[in-house]
């Protein structure tokens, strides 16, 4: 039998030389030395396993340092991002980048409050993202537990209206809500492979929802005041107009009180000059007497129709006006006024053209002794406002209505008198008011009449100089 050689690796054996003779000595135990070689070994395997750890836990910190650098980075660019349509695209790329998703929708809450709007979309169609507008409070109504808690998504939850986020059959859903106050701002669903665990990016994902779900919360709140803003400087524009107004309804109560109280002095003061002329016998015979008591009664009737407008008015302002309406004959109304407007006064030559065939036209509804009113006091100032021409009355019929038109080649009205002509107390302008007297309420008071009786009034004038021309529609019978 062949001898093997001596194993020069063994313990206690030597190529070189013979084992020596007689007993081993304490130190040189065989026993001992293997057993200090098991030791050695386990110490390199539990070196190894430390160095390894510790190479993952520096891979870990470095992801996480970069994590949080990312973090750092999204919440300077959501600070300063006012508009929710930027912290959605914001969200989507970091998902995209940081996540690896393969696909991504940010879904939030609509300012009615009544459904998520996907707001961002990456890895689909733009138009198939559109589409996936889901409910408010719950967009998974299936499973009302989903709401506040990021999960993956099981194809029961959704109904399968979410597949589109699934291009492939490894890739699965994932479900991070964005919530603030117990109220779910928005939601991102994310589709990542299959296999993919998220134990590791919890920490930096829950940092990036609630930085997220304050954003979104501050947008609103931008928003808000927003809209508070506009909304107090369109007040604020709107009271600036009420206060011109009601500055320029003052001084046109100012000058209709100066006005009126001269209207009013200029009759009562010629019914008293030639009633005491009448009184003390001041008069030639008995012809200039009644001329003194005609002038007498027309100063009275001319106060009387001046307290008349001003007793109207204050019955349209405080709602005590009353209409009749029934259906009207315009031949005879036509002829009343007609006998009543021929003894007004007017200028030399001024003619009074008036309509004729009036029985063919179809009753009107309005309350006659109103109508008149309105016709008489259009007259009554076409007549007085013209100094040569004529005065046309015409009436023309129309669908379902009858327009009565009264024009003048009288002093017009400019365009700038003619947006303000039917306010109160308002004229022409201040010196044909002087000129030609007046409360400046005629126009007014027609306005309201007509409209009570489901009529309308529109003057047209080409300018000062040029004429007038009143219109009046009434609904026919």
């Amino acid at each position: 039998m062949t001898s093997l050689p001596v194993n020069p690796f063994k313990p206690g054996s030597s190529p070189n030389r013979p084992a020596p003779a007689g007993p081993v000595p304490a130190g040189l135990n065989p026993g001992a030395n293997n057993e200090l070689l098991v030791e050695l070994l386990h110490g390199q395997r539990l070196v190894s396993t430390l160095t390894q750890e510790v190479a993952e836990l520096k891979t870990k910190l470095a992801r996480r340092t970069h994590q949080m650098g990312v973090l750092q980075h999204v919440a300077e660019i959501l600070a300063a991002t006012p508009k929710a349509a930027q912290v959605a695209s914001v969200v989507q790329d970091v998902f995209v980048q940081e996540f690896g998703a393969r696909t991504c929708i940010v879904w939030m809450l609509e300012d009615s409050g009544a459904c998520y709007e996907p707001r961002s979309a990456h890895g689909l169609p733009r138009a198939v993202g559109a589409r996936l507008r889901l409910p408010a409070p719950n967009p998974f109504p299936n499973a009302p537990m989903v709401l506040f808690q990021d999960q993956w998504l099981d194809p029961s939850v959704h109904k399968g209206y979410l597949d589109p986020l699934r291009p492939t059959e490894d890739t699965a859903l994932y479900y991070v809500p964005f919530e603030n106050q117990l109220l779910l701002m928005g939601f991102a669903v994310i589709g990542l492979d299959a296999g993919r665990t998220l134990e590791e990016d919890q920490n930096s994902l829950t940092i990036l929802q609630r930085q997220v779900a304050s954003s979104i919360y501050n947008a609103w709140l931008f928003r808000d005041l927003g809209n508070q803003r506009d909304t107090l400087r369109r007040q604020t524009g709107e009271l600036e107009k009420a206060n011109a107004a009601l500055r320029e309804a003052d001084r046109f109560r100012s000058e209709f009180l100066a006005l009126t109280s001269h209207e009013l002095r200029t009759p009562l003061t010629g019914i008293m000059g030639f009633t005491r002329l009448v009184m003390d016998g001041l008069y030639d015979d008995e012809e200039e007497m009644n001329r003194m008591l005609a002038d007498s009664y027309n100063s009275g009737k001319h106060l009387l129709d001046l307290l008349n407008d001003i007793l109207d008015l204050a019955k349209i302002e405080s709602g005590r006006m009353q209409i009749r309406i029934d259906p009207c004959a315009l031949a005879g109304l036509m002829d009343e006024v007609r006998t009543i407007v021929q003894a007004y006064p007017r200028s030399p030559g001024v003619e009074l053209v008036w309509p004729e065939g009036l029985e063919a036209m179809p009753e009107v509804l309005a309350d006659s002794g109103r109508l008149k009113q309105v016709l008489i006091n259009l007259l009554s100032n076409a007549l007085k406002f013209t100094k040569e021409g004529a005065v046309t009355v015409a009436v023309e019929r129309g669908i379902g209505e009858i327009a009565l038109c009264v024009a003048d080649t009288g002093i017009g009205v400019s365009r700038e008198a003619q947006t303000r002509l039917f306010q109160k107390f308002v004229q022409a302008d201040g010196g044909h008011s002087r000129e030609y007297g007046g409360t400046g309420l005629g126009l007014v008071i027609c306005k309201h009449l007509m409209e009570m009786m489901n009529g309308t009034i529109a003057l047209a004038s080409e300018g000062e100089g040029k004429g007038t021309t009143m219109t009046l529609t009434l609904p026919i019978a």
